[in-house]
């Protein structure tokens, strides 16, 4: 039975995962084809804005590409004027890299549409359907990270352009998972 579980949970998060991505922003960059960004240089321009003043390859390592593949999508946002490169002050050999006003208000406009068909979706669900989401997701994500460091990187990428604005996860999830850990004896 446990297995069953597994793996009809497997395939529910798949599912889950598939949706949200290609409906949520795969599509939405298709139909904003004006803004002229694929989803690679999306992803580069939010870590970009997410770590502030990283280096090409922070960037390469952070998205799990190679450094010519980061260094095209860098030199591809330059152009598009959503990236600034300037040299290193700790090291001249070294850029760092910045999201420009206009590379975080694209980032914050494609977040407002994601969140809006969200909203559409969820919308659409009876009161206590939408509730018993939220508390699954909720349970999920903090089982799942337990561990601080985890909790750390997930800050780096839920949805706020630097982590010091998540006040969800400082005020809410740390101090549940530091009572689980209590309870737990860990």
């Amino acid at each position: 039975m446990r297995e069953e579980c597994t793996s009809f949970a497997e395939k529910l998060t798949s599912l889950f995962s598939d949706i949200i991505f290609k409906t949520m922003t795969v599509q939405l960059l298709r139909e904003l084809d004006d803004l002229d960004i694929s989803l690679p240089q999306l992803q580069a321009l939010t870590y970009v804005a997410e770590h502030r003043n990283c280096s090409v390859g922070a960037l390469a390592e952070g998205l799990g590409v190679t450094h010519p593949a980061a260094v095209k999508s860098v030199d591809r946002l330059v152009r598009k004027g959503l990236v600034a490169r300037a040299v290193a002050a700790a090291d001249h050999r070294q850029a760092e890299l910045t999201a420009t006003p206009g590379g975080r208000s694209l980032i914050n406009e494609i977040r407002r549409q994601r969140t809006q068909r969200l909203t559409q979706v969820l919308d659409r669900m009876a009161p206590e359907e939408r509730h018993a989401l939220i508390r699954g997701l909720e349970s999920f994500v903090t089982t799942a990270l337990m561990d601080e460091g985890a909790l750390n990187s997930l800050c780096l990428s839920c949805q706020t352009l630097m982590p010091t604005d998540c006040k969800d996860w400082i005020s809410e999830v740390l101090p549940t998972l530091a009572a689980r850990q209590i309870l737990s004896g860990g």
